[in-house]
């Protein structure tokens, strides 16, 4: 019975589950902002920026932490025999979600006239969105906890399933509201986008309730079956649960806080520097909005990893099996490093030509090839930041992100006057540089991981070089015999997709235990062997 509730996947293959609906999700919100760009302008999205950027706040201080945490525990007792408490401590978290949700909901909802009369938001003409997304938190805080037990349960399709229902939903909804509510005038439309978001909380958490429904009777004889005697009381899995909440969601309201901190300064520092107020909020919904889409279509490989690390590493510190966590801890890295190493090279070559290409703005190239850099770092502070949390140390990413975060705001303060927009990019990049060598640091502490920095990284980096030279080349030629910027782009990226897997497997950068557990991967690990790449 525990295997067909439980029906694991292995990290690679809930990794790759993940991915798949997290690259989804991730296109159509880059490609949802193309039209959505083009009916607000840079301005238009400088004013939708900041509803989303106090919804995540408010979310982040009821709800982010928790599905980390249910997983985590739920993983540890069903690893340990523990079935009832397993069940229990989704139960305790859900009921907890949907006190809090309803409160922080109305905490927006009832405060965001507070927020623009106390200066905390600079941008009054986001008030109306404010209202609009408030609604948003409470079924985000009650999705979270479902998301938690099927995660601990390591059944990544139902949360991918959750997720590729809510994007879908955000992005019909956002745009269908926001074409209706423009002739009333662009920050009642920006509202508009920002009530898109609604349709797709609704809906995701519906989907959970159905899948959660449909298993349940599967769960309760589980249950029934659970002789251990084992027993957790409800303040005790409180306590457990929101131990781990707390510094998950801390590091995402430290990183809401800063978007707010980054709102509030580089628009100030901006205009001290001579831009006008208009310049200032276009500059930053170039950097936000635009350069930020692309990073964020970029991280879905390590979001993913470091999400199915928690649970994984959760059920073998439980069993003290710290062989197993080494070994897919640093797999885990290997893989963020081979993937993340070109995305950073092809955003940095191709920063304005991709810009022009989604958003017919070729200056927010400007912010996305000073922030390029952070796709590798930000990849390692991730899967390092999930393998702590399944070892019940999320206290420790969470610092070293803070300390990144100090850096960030001196840099933001001092460089914007000079650099412009490029001085908040290079501020991100910082933040991650910071987090993931402490956190690698920490790692080598607590399970003895030692990393080969060279062995990951010299394969790969030849592997970026070559492709590198491959996209340009085949960008300039483009130009010259095709002209424009549309199809010598597409050209170009559609270069190193292929030109990069080819270079790094004839340099042996990718080895047959890399890719034997993904689905279908035995033939490929098998090709790999032929080929002298085992």
């Amino acid at each position: 019975m525990a295997n067909k509730l439980l029906n694991k996947q292995t990290v690679l293959q809930g990794a790759l589950t993940l991915t798949v609906s997290w690259m989804i999700i991730r296109v159509l919100g880059a490609v949802y902002r193309i039209p959505l760009g083009r009916l607000l302008g840079d301005e238009g999205l400088g004013i939708y920026a900041v509803p989303n950027q106090i919804y995540l706040l408010f979310f982040t201080l009821s709800a982010a932490g928790i599905p980390v945490a249910v997983a985590s525990i739920v993983s540890e007792k069903m690893a340990l025999g523990h079935y009832r408490d397993a069940i229990r401590t989704f139960r305790v978290a859900r009921a907890s979600m949907l006190v809090l949700g309803v409160t922080f909901a109305l905490l927006l909802f009832f405060g965001a006239n507070w927020l623009i009369k106390s200066g905390l938001v600079q941008i009054p003409e986001s008030y109306l969105g404010m209202l609009a997304i408030a609604p948003v938190i409470f079924f985000a805080a009650l999705t979270s906890a479902y998301r938690g037990l099927f995660q601990g349960l390591q059944n990544m399709r139902a949360v991918a399933y959750s997720q590729l229902a809510d994007q879908v939903l955000l992005v019909v909804g956002t745009l269908l509201f926001s074409y209706l509510l423009l002739p009333h005038g662009l920050s009642v439309a920006a509202a508009g986008a920002n009530f898109g978001a609604v349709p797709g909380a609704v809906g995701a958490t519906l989907m959970l309730v159905f899948l959660y429904h449909w298993q349940r009777r599967d769960m309760l004889e589980l249950a029934s079956q659970d002789l251990s005697g084992a027993r957790e009381g409800t303040l005790s899995l409180l306590k457990r649960i929101f131990s781990v909440a707390i510094p998950v969601s801390f590091a995402s309201v430290a990183m809401s806080i800063t978007h707010l901190i980054d709102q509030w300064l580089i628009i100030d520092r901006l205009q001290f520097a001579g831009y006008s107020h208009q310049q200032s909020v276009a500059l930053f919904g170039q950097y936000n909005q635009m350069a930020m889409a692309f990073i964020n279509i970029s991280l879905a490989l390590a979001v993913s990893l470091g999400a199915s690390l928690v649970p994984s590493v959760a059920e073998f510190f439980a069993l003290q099996n710290m062989e197993r966590i080494r070994s897919q801890l640093t797999q885990a890295l290997r893989l963020s490093i081979i993937f993340s190493l070109p995305a950073t090279a092809g955003l940095y070559l191709l920063a304005p030509q991709l810009t022009e290409l989604l958003f017919a703005e070729a200056a927010a190239g400007v912010p996305l090839a000073a922030v390029s850099a952070v796709v590798v770092f930000w990849s390692v502070h991730l899967v390092t930041a999930g393998a702590l949390q399944g070892m019940g140390k999320a206290i420790v990413p969470v610092r070293n992100l803070v300390i990144g975060i100090v850096f960030e705001v001196a840099i933001a303060y001092y460089l914007t006057p000079v650099l412009g927009i490029r001085a908040a990019a290079y501020g991100t990049v910082v933040i991650f540089i910071v987090s993931s060598l402490l956190n690698i640091i920490a790692l080598s502490r607590l399970v003895g991981m030692r990393f080969n920095l060279w062995e990951a990284l010299s394969r790969s980096v030849l592997a970026t070089l070559c492709m590198s030279a491959g996209v340009l080349a085949v960008f300039w030629v483009s130009a010259m015999k095709i002209g424009g910027n549309t199809w010598p782009t597409l050209l170009a990226v559609l270069t190193g997709a292929v030109l990069y897997p080819i270079t790094l497997i004839c340099l042996g950068g990718v080895r047959s235990e890399d890719v034997r557990r993904l689905p279908g991967g035995r033939r490929v690990a098998g090709f790999l062997e032929k080929i002298g790449r085992g």
